[in-house]
């Protein structure tokens, strides 16, 4: 699945936070949208995953325009994305937060549960053995019936990213998924990326931790006033005049 955006502009007011930003992800790839505070990042993924319209310009997941669909929708076709604030239901279960996060359940659905029984029996069943493996693969199938506020903040960031697999999406927005994570959680982090990336997915990822972003990243996008670079390393990125400049 390819997603590209052209000539995405987006003002507030006399404010122009994003002007002319045109890109295209490269599939079954890591990238990373840099960028210092306030130059338009959030604003960027807000416009990707439909909650946020755009002034001008396309959004195009495998060349069909996507700009004026809503989250939900956009969800729908294969583009899933965390925040910053997690979104996890802290009295709930680790396993019961992912449960919930699988889409389109039959068992959601009151009347089906009088028509479809042995259905929603197997739907279960078969949720509940993703669940597991999903689990397993974010290192945390040890802790799924303890509740989500009881465990650490690392172990949250691993859940957030859990609850985003569980959606099977072709395309993950990441915000900041290893920001305040210690060095150990961010390792743990950073190699479920890599499975997911390993999987074939493509991933957009905003981050600041340059060690996470050494590790995982094939290619850099830089936002500076508005405008988008693009780097095939972090090496390339780091070295240049302009990042230094714009980070002084």
């Amino acid at each position: 699945m390819k997603l590209e955006l052209n000539h995405i502009t987006k003002s507030f007011g006399e404010n122009k936070v994003l002007n002319d930003v045109t890109f295209a992800l490269n599939e079954g790839s890591i990238t990373v949208l840099m960028g210092t505070n306030g130059s338009g990042k959030t604003t960027l993924f807000n416009i990707i995953s439909g909650f946020l319209t755009l002034d001008n310009g396309e959004v195009l997941l495998d060349g069909k325009n996507i700009s004026h669909e809503t989250d939900y929708k956009i969800n729908r076709l294969g583009v899933t994305r965390t925040f910053q604030d997690m979104r996890l239901i802290s009295n709930l279960m680790v396993k019961e937060n992912l449960l919930l996060a699988f889409p389109s359940q039959d068992g959601e659905k009151w009347w089906r549960t009088i028509f479809l029984d042995k259905k929603i029996k197997q739907e279960q069943l078969a949720n509940g053995k993703k669940a597991y493996e999903i689990l397993s693969t974010c290192f945390i199938d040890d802790i799924t019936d303890i509740k989500a506020g009881e465990i650490s903040y690392g172990q949250q960031k691993l859940l957030n990213l859990a609850c985003c697999m569980a959606n099977d999406p072709q395309i993950l927005l990441l915000d900041e998924p290893v920001a305040g994570v210690n060095p150990v959680f961010r390792e743990k982090l950073a190699t479920v990326i890599r499975e997911i990336k390993d999987r074939g997915k493509t991933l957009l990822i905003i981050e600041h931790n340059t060690d996470f972003i050494e590790t995982v990243a094939d290619r850099i996008l830089f936002l500076n006033n508005g405008n988008i670079r693009s780097y095939e390393s972090y090496r390339d990125f780091k070295n240049d005049e302009n990042v230094k400049n714009a980070y002084v």
